[in-house]
């Protein structure tokens, strides 16, 4: 096969034996370069072991696509079960969390995980309006229809998605962890207090803790006049350099968590200095995985460690 290169040179010596007037040369470098930059265009990145899942929620009235990944060691281990992380928004976290994760493997300090992540099918969908409409635990406004279907994607979440997961996927059920940022950090919270046996670990990034007129205060002080403890494992987040409205609530929301003094229950505060709302997710998810999955993280050397120092 004629590299590039070698036809460049060819057209060059046929050009500099004055075979070809000089605008024919230039037309054909122009096709031969053109060529070369569609080509490139044309490749595309792809998420290795990933599996897409649709589903129709008659109790949200839409449709969900559910994007399952599946760590490398899968398909060679038959009997081995996998932790699940279950996070929102993987329309737009997937690679995120698909390269943070990959990355902290390497590193040996979390397992390897089942993700599973809540998307929503279609060439163009209005991403805002539909997680708006998913993720919020309230309406709050009786007239505005368009929030406060978190108990209906909670329900469909526990009755159709965790049980398809299960029977579909060697996923623990022993070791579910939920995740989410903004709205569905909101949500993360909301579901912790909601079914605390459901997901024994969260991680909630930069939350939409002024939500409702500080709803999720109101169910911190509801699930306290009730209970002594929380048994689950909690890393809270949000950024430094946050819209202030927005971040003075989850640092109260912090402040209360941490003086509550549950019993069983594991909280880690976090401030990710220098960040803003989006900025948050890389560090925020490495900072969570990390911490949430650190009672059931691999011992041994990091993948340096082993490569470097023959295992030591």
């Amino acid at each position: 096969m004629l590299k590039t290169s070698d036809f460049v040179e060819r057209i060059s010596d046929i050009a500099s034996l004055d075979l070809l007037p000089r605008y024919l040369v230039f037309i054909m470098m122009t096709i031969l370069f053109a060529s070369t930059i569609v080509t490139a265009q044309e490749q595309h990145f792809t998420l290795k072991n990933t599996h897409y899942i649709q589903m129709k929620s008659d109790l949200t009235g839409r449709d969900h696509e559910i994007i399952v990944f599946l760590p490398d060691s899968y398909a060679n281990n038959p009997e081995k079960h996998y932790p699940a992380l279950y996070f929102m928004d993987a329309y737009w976290d997937m690679p995120l969390l698909n390269s943070i994760h990959g990355q902290l493997v390497y590193d040996n300090v979390i397992p390897e995980l089942i993700m599973v992540g809540f998307s929503y099918p279609g060439d163009n969908p209005n991403y805002g309006e539909l997680r708006a409409h998913d993720l919020t635990p309230t309406q709050v406004r009786l007239d505005n229809p368009s929030n406060g279907d978190g108990p209906k994607f909670l329900q469909f979440i526990e009755e159709t998605v965790i049980p398809r997961i299960e029977a579909d996927y060697r996923a623990d059920r022993n070791e579910r962890a939920l995740s989410g940022s903004s709205l569905g950090g909101l949500f993360t919270l909301y579901v912790m207090y909601e079914r605390p046996e459901m997901f024994k670990r969260f991680i909630s990034i930069s939350p939409a803790a002024s939500w409702d007129n500080r709803y999720l205060f109101r169910q911190d002080d509801e699930w306290a006049a009730k209970h002594d403890s929380l048994p689950v494992l909690l890393f809270l987040s949000h950024g430094g350099d946050e819209y202030v409205p927005f971040r003075e609530p989850i640092i109260e929301l912090q402040a209360k968590l941490a003086n509550r003094n549950y019993k069983e229950f594991a909280l880690l505060n976090y401030a990710i200095e220098g960040e803003r709302h989006s900025g948050v997710k890389s560090e925020g998810y490495s900072r969570g995985l990390r911490w949430v999955f650190k009672d059931i993280a691999p011992r041994g050397p990091s993948g340096l460690g082993r490569e470097i120092g023959g295992g030591h």
